[in-house]
């Protein structure tokens, strides 16, 4: 059965309480895992579920219809299929509600090969599919279906590096505390066709040239980590984790602490600073780190 709007909302509450803590065979790579959120968010529902009147879940009938429009889409991109690029927008009203479409095809990646883009907006769901062109047929590399309430936008740029450009879709969390605003990155393999595994990040902030990723974990200003990863490929290494060090009293000392690990498990400590590294000072969210202007 689909995944409704009451089971999103509790993944989004679940993420961001988890988003910079892993679990052991989570360290080699700084990614939270969908599955493993999905599996987790089972075994606590109890307790995070959250209930919203306001939205209902499709029935299968509905899904039917939603599919019916993507399988329409394509066979418009099909006849469109032997063209450089291709564009159009339509409406598709099902029922009581209107399902937005965008069909864009063209280079948009590689100028080797073209990839097809169609996307579906209805009230509780923003889906996009993304095809590659193989021998005059569109095969898909990408499915991403993001809840509406939380969308922000959607990206084509290089984000790791290797000069192709990859996709990413930003979204920002719809409860909690705190600083929330999530990419979801999907790297172009190097056949300039198919794509990576969906890699997620919280308040990142992306450095291509240094094939770094940096940013700031959920939690209060002045009272969080930032993190620095780097790509390996199609993997990620941790490289740090910068913190506040803290007396036994909570209170600030003045010193930034160096760990590999998260606070969240038990950390070893690379190195002990006087000041923040420069490197930090230009990210997104710094000033949610310091909690200048929060507090």
């Amino acid at each position: 059965n689909p995944m409704n709007t009451y089971h999103i909302l509790a993944l989004i509450i679940l993420t961001t309480l988890i988003a910079c803590g892993q679990t052991s065979s989570q360290k080699k790579e700084s990614v939270i895992s969908t599955d493993s959120l999905i599996i987790t968010l089972k075994q606590n529902e109890a307790e995070y579920l959250v209930q919203s009147k306001e939205d209902e879940e499709w029935d299968s009938s509905d899904s039917l219809k939603l599919d019916k429009i993507l399988q329409d889409a394509l066979k418009t991109a099909d006849t469109n299929i032997r063209k450089n690029k291709y564009f159009e927008e339509y409406i598709v009203p099902i029922d009581s509600i209107t399902v937005s479409i965008a069909i864009s095809f063209g280079y948009h990646f590689t100028k080797a090969n073209p990839h097809l883009i169609i996307r579906r907006k209805e009230p509780n769901f923003f889906y996009i599919d993304i095809y590659s062109k193989n021998n005059n047929k569109f095969e898909k590399v990408i499915s991403h279906k993001q809840w509406t309430l939380t969308y922000v936008s959607d990206t084509i740029r290089d984000i790791n590096g290797d000069g192709l450009n990859d996709f990413v879709v930003n979204w920002y969390g719809s409860t909690g505390c705190c600083l929330k605003a999530f990419s979801n990155i999907y790297l172009i393999k190097q056949n300039k066709k198919a794509f990576s595994e969906n890699f997620e990040f919280i308040n990142p902030t992306f450095s291509p040239k240094e094939k770094i990723i940096r940013g700031v974990c959920y939690g209060h200003p002045g009272k969080t980590e930032m993190y620095k990863y780097k790509w390996n490929g199609e993997k990620i290494d941790t490289i740090e984790y910068i913190s506040y060090e803290t007396n036994l009293k909570g209170a600030k000392t003045g010193k930034i602490i160096v760990t590999h690990q998260s606070h969240d498990d038990k950390f070893k400590t690379l190195k002990v600073l006087n000041f923040i590294p420069a490197e930090y000072k230009k990210i997104e969210g710094y000033d949610w780190f310091t909690g200048n202007g929060y507090n």
